[in-house]
């Protein structure tokens, strides 16, 4: 089966069924014919941008990212209104706590927003770093996102 056939049998099985790990993923593209190895479905992940997402229950499932259409002041401004807890500055890095599952969401809406006091993010389930080049861009964009939780 060829990379663009496997791809969207990928994404039918992964709309279809809760799949956690890469095994079952494999397991059920050869249930549907196509026999692949585990650096092919690694490649077509990352190729594809699947992630991992909790599902109501708090399993890890697998699910293709859909980025939104434009990163925005006024959408960070939601994001964070919906999802940031708290934001504490510490010397260069900003810890951001927001409500479980939705540290990357609003990670990804930092990151697509590229602001030029942020040189990396870091996130987990409920927790995001920021990391800064020095105290004083920290502080810059602990205040500007300060604003936003309010």
């Amino acid at each position: 089966m060829n990379k663009k056939k496997r791809q969207a049998l990928i994404k039918q099985l992964i709309a279809k069924h809760d799949i956690e790990t890469q095994d079952e993923l494999i397991d059920l593209l050869k249930e549907a014919g196509a026999e692949t190895t585990q650096a092919t479905i690694s490649r077509d992940i990352r190729e594809m941008h699947i992630i991992k997402v909790r599902d109501t229950d708090g399993r890890v499932k697998y699910a293709i990212f859909s980025p939104p259409e434009e990163a925005t002041e006024d959408r960070l401004r939601e994001v964070f209104h919906d999802a940031v807890v708290n934001i504490t500055q510490v010397q260069f890095m900003n810890i951001l706590n927001t409500l479980l599952g939705n540290a990357d969401v609003v990670a990804a809406e930092l990151d697509e927003l590229n602001y030029p006091e942020i040189v990396a993010t870091l996130a987990g389930t409920d927790t995001i770093v920021l990391i800064s080049k020095d105290v004083e861009d920290a502080r810059i964009i602990h205040d500007k996102l300060q604003e936003y939780i309010i």
